[in-house]
């Protein structure tokens, strides 16, 4: 049995791994930043510990870790949310040099490069990787803009989800709105708009050691929430071999190893497929993985801890697994026109090819505690205002 610590553990994939963790016979620790959540609700985390948070109290958290990896012994430590993976990547040297603690997690130089939205496309614009049209943007917004084109997205190279991305429709937009993301976010690129269909793609990777894919998940994403352009609430295990070939591509370019989440859109004109992002972290629809007969835990542990991971047998991944994340998706009922319409219909609630990411019968409580969670958040206008604009 080892001993695995969890970084932003009150998130919704802690659910899930701790889950599968736990069936491996590990002793599970998580790190959380608030009780009510799903993560710290699962009755599959052995010990629990409240936490400063890593974002808004970055130095405040770096002094807790540290007291904490004093106190306590871990084998694994990964991180489960954007800002504890940015953290423990720079930490990682320390962390395993000094307390001998193994990190889930890329050394900083090449984390950055992936995290880098702007330094991203620079990889994917130079070998030829599916990805949409991307300038820095510079002194010259003429120049820039003529390259990409309009309608376009100011994309901040460095923030979490969708901060900071602004859609502008002009030259006089572009030039009016730039220096104020800037000043908020740093550096910024302008990006190519895609106009995308009712869905997008996320893809799933472990790359090993020794280049090879361990394993691999892809997911079609049909309902998200916000509704223009938000995290997955349902989607479907699909194949899609082109654009797991890509993916695979880029992580091989970067010299990746780990675990990496890929954000692909599709074109509605064209149909074609444009990489762009990469978390180099677990995702929400981590869950997907599991249904589809991918398991990422037995992966993580076996790469680490063991004599590396094992190469999945694609002919056991299941195509057409449906996933929900059951807080967020009444969200999406309480506010889509398609709420009646939508096919397979939104009341099917129960199905062999049917799971959650928020929780399981034999695990109710993550489920209730998202749902307190998330109409505590959705009280706070200023939380509104910044998740259904635009």
């Amino acid at each position: 049995m080892s001993k695995i610590l969890l970084l932003d553990g009150e998130g919704v994939q802690v659910v899930c791994m701790a889950r599968e963790l736990n069936k491996l016979g590990h002793e599970l620790t998580a790190l959380c930043t608030q009780k009510v959540s799903s993560g710290y609700a699962t009755k599959y985390l052995h010990h629990k510990y409240v936490s400063p948070n890593v974002h808004l109290e970055a130095q405040a958290f770096k002094t807790y870790f540290y007291k904490h990896i004093k106190e306590h012994q871990y084998d694994l430590i990964i991180p489960m949310g954007d800002e504890s993976a940015y953290f423990l990547s720079r930490e990682k040297e320390t962390v395993e040099q000094l307390y001998k603690m193994l990190c889930a997690v890329e050394t900083y130089s090449t984390f950055e490069l992936a995290n880098d939205k702007q330094k991203l496309m620079e990889v994917c614009e130079r070998y030829n990787i599916v990805h949409p049209k991307t300038r820095a943007i510079s002194g010259d917004l003429k120049s820039v803009a003529d390259y990409v084109g309009f309608p376009a997205m100011i994309k901040p190279n460095l923030s979490a989800g969708a901060k900071g991305i602004t859609r502008v429709e002009c030259l006089d937009e572009l030039k009016e709105k730039f220096p104020a993301i800037a000043e908020s976010f740093g550096a910024c690129a302008l990006q190519q708009y895609v106009e995308q269909p009712d869905y997008y793609y996320n893809v799933m990777l472990f790359r090993k050691s020794d280049g090879q894919t361990a394993a691999s998940t892809i997911i079609k994403i049909r309902r998200f929430f916000p509704l223009k352009g938000g995290t997955s609430c349902y989607s479907e295990t699909i194949e899609h071999p082109f654009l797991l070939e890509q993916c695979e591509r880029c992580l091989e370019k970067l010299n990746w190893h780990g675990f990496a989440d890929f954000d692909v859109l599709e074109d509605k004109c064209t149909g074609e497929l444009k990489i762009i992002e990469i978390n180099p972290r677990v995702p929400s629809s981590l869950q997907a993985s599991f249904a589809a007969g991918v398991n990422f835990a037995k992966v993580f542990v076996d790469e680490y801890l063991g004599n590396g991971a094992e190469i999945f047998d694609m002919k056991n991944y299941k195509s057409g697994q449906q996933i929900r994340w059951f807080g967020l998706d009444v969200m999406w009922f309480l506010m889509s026109p398609q709420r009646f319409s939508f096919k397979p219909s939104w009341f099917k609630f129960w199905g062999k090819n049917v799971s959650y990411h928020d929780g399981t019968w034999c695990d109710p409580m993550p489920m209730i505690a998202g749902c307190m969670q998330g109409v505590t958040k959705y009280l706070d206008p200023n939380f509104r205002k910044a998740k259904l604009k635009g």
